[in-house]
């Protein structure tokens, strides 16, 4: 491992890290503070109570060598500092510098037990200096996401505290060489850079965590987003459909009516000058133009409101639709892409008014009998029917193109699903989009195909 590794190793880069992580560590070391207090008081209060359980199994112990007021005076002042860490980390410079109260709250407790066994305990050997210390770097790296370099600055300090306590006890003669064991030093040499390494992989664990949840939440962004931009192809591509329909369906009528308009002028200008005998019959011409005229209005007006049901398309609230009329809507905007040879038959009920969004459930039916064009491929029957069942409005959409294997029917559904042989070309977010549209409005879709015989698909609404 080179240098630069390990200085990223030891001491990340706040400043290339995530916002929403940097946010949850801070979260995370105030919630450690509390934790601090609570674990440096229930471990004042277990290791006094191991001390008398021990001097009480040791045969032969001395009165001098189990001083019960010490250890007690020992743990009131572990427990002082404990309370002093709980009110703490209910003032606001702990909630912005929450890892640094953390690691004072964990030296101040190490030092006062480092300190009070040699003022109070100095010809006793204390063993749990190193319980109380390891379990404080433990808990600290546990609970707080610690930087290894703040592990190790808390372990080292209070290894560095114990021995200046240690040599100078020794030299100033309070303590005594022969009973104090050193080789809690060696032991606690040892911790810190064991403490920073476990201190090093929890900080990079939770920081690829943070960064797998990130991802996850951008890919859950993407796919809820992919549904909608499939819709916008698709109406997309309807526009085009539309254009071309409109084409077709607007030259007719308004053709008829310049005709009209110009003959009735024409009459109009004969009948001023006509003899009385040629009246009769020129009033008769003039009638059959108003109707020819009214007739032709009549078909722009429903070529404009096919037009509006359709371009309303951010009109999201739930309205009453005669679902005949949109599929009729679909069928007129589809008409371009029929072949010759490909014939459209319509089957509709009456059904009762359905409560929908107009707009999904159009894309919704441009969808499936694209699809049902598409597998037909230049000759074959599409037949569109309707019909109530119970309380349900069946819209069924039948054809007799390619059809599909059974296994191709089990991933129908699916994003990104293609069938080489042409029956879903788009990727399939037409008909994941599709099936959701229809599940929001309480109904499923059915499909059922067969190899060489075509495809049905029975979308079930609930009326």
């Amino acid at each position: 491992m080179d240098l630069r590794r390990l200085r990223d190793l030891l001491l990340p880069d706040l400043e290339n890290q995530d916002l929403r992580f940097l946010s949850e560590v801070r979260q995370l070391s105030h919630a450690a503070i509390r934790i601090m207090g609570w674990t440096e008081m229930a471990l004042a209060g277990f290791v006094f109570v191991a001390r008398m359980v021990t001097d009480a199994l040791v045969p032969g112990l001395a009165p001098g060598e189990g001083p019960i007021a010490a250890r007690a005076w020992q743990a009131v002042l572990v427990v002082l500092v404990a309370v002093l860490t709980l009110w703490t980390a209910e003032t606001r410079p702990a909630r912005s510098h929450s890892a640094f109260f953390l690691c004072l709250s964990g030296w101040i407790s190490s030092a006062v037990v480092i300190g009070s066994s040699l003022a109070l305990m100095p010809h006793a050997s204390d063993e749990y200096i190193s319980v109380h210390i390891t379990t404080i770097l433990l808990v600290a790296i546990t609970v707080c996401p610690l930087r290894p370099l703040d592990t190790f600055l808390l372990g080292g300090s209070i290894w560095l505290a114990y021995v200046v306590a240690f040599i100078g006890g020794a030299l100033l003669r309070v303590l005594d060489w022969n009973t104090w064991d050193p080789s809690h030093l060696a032991f606690l040499f040892l911790l810190v850079p064991l403490t920073t390494s476990l201190a090093a992989v929890l900080y990079a664990q939770r920081s690829a965590s943070s960064r797998a949840q990130q991802e996850s939440l951008r890919i859950a962004q993407e796919l809820a987003a992919a549904p909608v931009r499939a819709l916008l192809s698709e109406n997309a591509i309807s526009v085009g459909r539309l254009a071309a329909a409109l084409t077709h369906e607007l030259n007719t009528p308004l053709g008829a009516l310049k005709s009209s308009i110009d003959t009735m002028i024409v009459l109009a200008a004969k009948q001023a000058t006509a003899p009385p005998e040629q009246q009769p019959r020129l009033v008769t011409m003039q009638a059959e133009l108003r109707r020819s005229v009214n007739d032709g209005m009549e078909r722009l007006k429903k070529v404009i409101a096919r037009l509006q049901r359709f371009i309303d398309l951010d009109h999201t609230e739930r309205q009453a639709a005669d679902l005949n009329e949109l599929l009729g809507d679909v069928a007129v905007r589809l008409k371009p892409a029929l072949q010759e040879n490909v014939k459209l038959e319509f089957d509709f009920e009456p059904l009762p008014p359905l409560h929908c969004r107009p707009q999904q459930l159009t894309t919704v039916f441009s969808s499936l009998l694209s699809n049902a064009i598409n597998a037909v491929n230049g000759e074959g029957r599409i037949v569109v029917s309707t019909r109530k069942v119970d309380s349900l409005a069946r819209i069924r959409i039948e054809d007799t193109g390619r059809g599909m294997e059974a296994l191709e029917l089990e991933t129908i559904f699916d994003p990104g699903f293609r069938v080489l042989a042409g029956r879903v070309s788009t990727g399939n977010w037409s008909l994941f989009s599709a099936r959701q549209i229809v599940f929001e409005h309480g109904g499923e879709i059915q499909i059922t195909s067969e190899p060489g015989k075509g495809t049905t698909v029975d979308v079930l609404l609930p009326i």
